[in-house]
């Protein structure tokens, strides 16, 4: 199957990897982290999955798990990484592609059970030290399969400590990739360090990762300090079962940011009062590497009703007698305003950076309209420039083939995708809400900053099966690279734009969006989105060809010689197969830079 795949994909290089020369620009380009990056995030799988059930597959509910969200009861974790829509026996993704998850996984928890109900591998080697009151075992996962991903262990007679009672259940639960033993301190899976460190990104956006979305209160309800998620909580992902609603926690941002060096963009829940937001300012200000910026965004998208924190607002707006647009600005004039007296005089707009953030139509009817002009009129003294660092849009392209609005090909849906792009450069009449036209007014606001992208990238979500196979096609073609340099390169920053993130950095390719630069985050180069982005970044500096321009074409080079030396074996698995040939592609791209 690799062989065959190989040779396919040595064709498309070889035929359409030509692209024009390309510039660069260095420091524009972030990216979207989420909490699950498709292939991993944490060393610990618990730590981005919290799924537990009774034992035999129950629901939990908030009498059955302690203060930390560890069940107290006989219970069994799932995790599921299966393709879209493998449970109900159906798969969008035409290739198939599994996430290699197979491997010895090193588990343990505190407290003792029976293993049981055990599905998506095997389990042995379990011990018990009394000592530590702690249990070991081995849980192996084989090769991929149909059905791989879906992973299943019960923990049935456990009991807590050496006292309690039978069916007390366990704490402290790890679940270990392959190739990390037992106590390890690392806390960040490999892959997505190396990833990160292949791409020197100007920003990365947490929103995904804290689970900005996922607003738990309901105005006037607010979030304090206390409440918010902590490293020591059962996982990073929500634990509404204990009311924390929110991802990962702050501290674990932090310790990304400075692990990276990338400036971290950060989402503040709408409902978060004033002490929590003194405390988060305080908590970065004594934390985050002092030669990194902040950015700070009030929640995500308040405007858009599909998310809670929309509501929140609103009610809000309402109390104070203003409309949502008024108050979305007066909260980010708040938030800068809180951390500008934590971070002392002057941060603000130079080590703080504050991001208005609204929906990209509506340049002229709210933000033009409502949003600046409250600024304008509410702060004596003051103009918007003195609080915000840049408005912000999304930058996202697709086209109506690209949303399973009717069929067509792979090579007619990236059409439908340039236009889509080339159509939002400039708009004139209507809206007026062309990308120039953002940009022309953030120049005239003189903000710092100018006109920022906190989301965008290929678009192809919406939840249709029409013509679905085509559509991953088209996101996996090397034209998509392409694309995505048009849209942020030529079509943003050379225009003026700012900083632009691309959604997300991996995530799976299905009918409800293929938002990741890859879809495997062991592999970054699988795929044409990444190494765009490293173009767009300027971090591509190894011309093979040589033609003296860096771009796609230097990846075929490398991948006929690497065929022609016999398909060396690059990754270490002893298996010659097309993993090598990605393996090179990361080496390619880390080469001279």
């Amino acid at each position: 199957m690799f062989g065959k795949r190989f040779c396919v994909t040595i064709a498309v290089l070889t035929i359409f990897l030509t692209p024009p020369a390309f510039a660069g620009y260095p420091g524009k380009f972030g990216v979207g982290f989420g909490l699950a990056q498709r292939g991993g995030t944490f060393v610990d799988l618990v730590k981005e999955n919290y799924r537990w059930s009774k034992y035999g597959g129950a629901d939990l509910n908030n009498l059955d798990v302690d203060s930390q969200g560890w069940p107290i009861i006989n219970c069994q974790y799932v995790y599921d990484g299966r393709p879209v829509a493998e449970w109900s026996s159906q798969i969008d993704d035409p290739d198939v592609y599994r996430v290699n998850m197979s491997g010895v996984w090193k588990c343990s928890f505190i407290g003792q059970a029976t293993l049981g109900n055990v599905s998506g591998g095997t389990t042995s080697n379990k011990v018990y030290d009394a000592g530590s009151n702690t249990t070991t075992f081995n849980f192996t996962v084989p090769a991929p399969a149909a059905g791989h991903g879906l992973f299943i262990i019960g923990f049935n007679s456990t009991r807590r400590t050496p006292a309690s009672p039978l069916g007390s259940g366990i704490t402290d639960f790890k679940m270990l990739r392959p190739g990390y033993p037992h106590g390890t301190t690392q806390l960040w899976y490999s892959p997505v360090l190396a990833a990160l460190a292949s791409a020197d990104f100007a920003a990365m956006r947490y929103m995904g990762f804290t689970a900005s979305n996922g607003e738990g209160k309901t105005y006037p309800a607010t979030t304090p300090w206390s409440s918010r998620k902590l490293p020591t909580d059962a996982s990073q992902d929500a634990i509404t079962l204990l009311g924390k609603w929110e991802g990962g926690c702050w501290e674990y941002v932090i310790d990304l940011a400075n692990t990276t060096g990338i400036d971290p963009w950060i989402n503040v829940p709408v409902s978060a009062d004033a002490d929590y937001v003194t405390q988060l300012a305080t908590m970065f200000r004594d934390n985050l590497d002092p030669n990194l910026h902040v950015y700070v965004e009030s929640s995500n998208e308040v405007w858009n009703a599909i998310f809670p924190q929309c509501f929140w607002n609103r009610a809000q707006a309402f109390a104070l007698g203003i409309n949502e647009h008024q108050n979305h600005a007066r909260r980010t004039v708040e938030l800068a305003q809180s951390f500008e007296t934590v971070f002392g005089p002057n941060s603000v707009n130079n080590r703080v950076r504050v991001v208005l953030c609204t929906h990209a139509p509506n340049l002229k009817w709210w933000l033009e309209t409502h949003m600046i002009p409250y600024i304008n009129s509410h702060y004596p003294g003051h103009t918007a420039k003195d609080f915000l660092y840049a408005i912000a849009r999304q930058t996202y392209f697709g086209g109506p083939l690209a949303n399973g609005n009717g069929t067509g090909t792979v090579q007619q849906i990236l059409d439908g995708c340039h236009s889509d792009i080339t159509s939002q450069i400039s708009q004139t009449t209507g809206d007026q809400a062309g990308r120039l036209q953002w940009i022309q007014k953030a120049a005239a606001w003189q903000l710092t900053g100018g006109c920022c992208s906190y989301e965008g990238g290929n678009d192809f979500g919406g939840g249709s099966t029409t013509n679905i196979a085509n559509r991953i096609r088209a996101v996996r073609d090397p034209r998509m690279g392409d694309e995505v340099y048009y849209n942020f390169g030529d079509a943003f920053f050379a225009i003026g734009g700012n900083i632009a993130c691309n959604l997300e950095l991996a995530s799976g390719y299905n009918r409800y969006g293929c938002w990741g630069l890859t879809d495997d985050i062991k592999y970054p180069d699988r795929n044409y989105q990444f190494q765009a982005g490293r173009q767009l970044l300027g971090n591509l500096t190894a011309d093979f060809s040589p033609d003296g321009i860096v771009n796609f074409k230097d990846f075929a080079v490398l991948a006929g010689q690497w065929r022609a030396a016999g398909s060396t074996n690059l990754d270490g698995d002893g298996a010659v197969d097309y993993e090598d040939l990605l393996k090179l592609s990361l080496d390619w791209t880390l080469t001279g830079s």
